[in-house]
């Protein structure tokens, strides 16, 4: 049982470095890539709240109730909440952890 134990160890070894430089360089990217999606979120949603302010004021063209302009800013909102913290790259995060916790698995057999 313990010969059969470590040529599953010697044959997995390639798939467990594998999994573990990919997770490595996929956190990098990710955590690298959350930083300039928040900024590029945070400028969408500056953008809905002037959709919603033209919406409701109508400022600054001086048309106020257009469905098109509030149907563009409750689309640009959600589109910065995907892009924020906790959309895309939560996302991302979420299935690096299983990556990792199946090359946990198995590193443990």
């Amino acid at each position: 049982m313990k010969a059969l134990r470590i040529f599953a160890k010697i044959l997995l070894f390639p798939l467990t470095l594998v999994l573990t430089i990919f997770v490595a360089v996929a956190m990098f990217l990710v955590e690298r890539c959350a930083g300039i999606l928040n900024i590029i979120s945070g400028i969408i949603f500056l953008g809905a709240l002037a959709g919603y302010a033209q919406y409701l004021f109508g400022w600054p063209i001086g048309i106020a109730g257009q469905t098109s302009t509030l149907q563009l800013a409750i689309f640009a909102t959600v589109f910065a909440f995907i892009l924020s913290p906790y959309g895309l790259p939560m996302l991302a995060v979420w299935i690096l952890a299983k990556l990792e916790n199946l090359n946990d698995a198995i590193k443990a057999i």
